[in-house]
């Protein structure tokens, strides 16, 4: 079975204990802190997935590590660890957010732009897309100095090119297609 399938599973379960506890922003921050953590630290990865370090001593580096955890976050932790599957520990936090945000009715958007946005800008974008799609939207901006001016804005599996570079090579292929005679 995949890691993303796993990732899902786990992700899914963590997100109906949850729920059920009305936890879900708690829970949420919770992984994100784990989630940033055990990617930023190769040492950490390196040490909890090490053959020589036993059950007990990845259990209480945790607990020294997120001390202030609910049980529901701890738990997924230790069930985790005892399957020697903390690798996916990014996926799960990615898939719960995904779960949180459509329960919530909030949508991931990644604008990429030529130079940074404005608050009002990303204010201007998110009432323009959530007409269009129906959710509020999370957005997140990456520049990207190719782009020449314009935006690219990416929401799940949909991709809105309304930057610069884009139309140019539309209108580029446009042309080819011309036949001038």
């Amino acid at each position: 079975m995949s890691q993303t399938v796993v990732a899902k599973r786990y992700a899914k379960a963590l997100f109906e204990a949850a729920q059920e506890r009305q936890l879900l922003e708690q829970v949420e921050r919770e992984w994100r802190g784990i989630a940033e953590t055990w990617a930023g630290s190769e040492e950490l990865r390196g040490w909890l997935s090490h053959p020589t370090v036993n059950l007990d001593q990845k259990k209480q580096t945790v607990n020294q590590l997120f001390g202030e955890l609910s049980d529901i976050s701890r738990n997924l932790l230790y069930l985790l660890l005892d399957r020697g599957r903390e690798a996916i520990i990014g996926e799960i936090y990615a898939e719960y957010k995904a779960l949180v945000f459509e329960a919530k009715g909030i949508a991931e958007a990644e604008v990429i732009s030529a130079a940074p946005l404005s608050q009002e800008e990303k204010q201007a974008l998110s009432q323009a897309f959530e007409q269009r799609i129906g959710k509020k939207l999370n957005i997140t901006n990456r520049v990207d100095s190719d782009l020449l001016g314009g935006v690219i804005v990416r929401i799940g599996d949909r991709l809105y090119d309304g930057c610069l570079r884009g139309k140019l090579a539309r209108f580029q292929k446009q042309l080819a297609k011309t036949h001038v005679g």
